[in-house]
């Protein structure tokens, strides 16, 4: 995993940021975004949970990106 440091002024707007935070290069081309939010909200996990217990329909990674590819 890569690390990158950031200097105090950087911490302090990621720590207050509330939302999502864009990562911006010196000439304000987009780079990506982070967030604090965690992975999975416990409602969401609970909800993975229950869809592990039901019947399917269950479809491969294969055939759903055929079904996004044909579109």
């Amino acid at each position: 995993m890569t690390q990158i440091f950031l200097n105090d002024d950087q911490i302090d707007a990621f720590r207050k940021a509330t939302d999502a935070v864009e990562l911006r290069d010196r000439a304000g081309a987009f780079l990506g975004f982070v967030t604090r939010r965690p992975l999975a909200s416990p409602r969401e996990i609970a909800e993975a949970r229950e869809r592990l217990n039901s019947q399917g329909p269950w479809h491969t990674t294969a055939e759903v990106l055929n079904r996004v590819q044909a579109r």
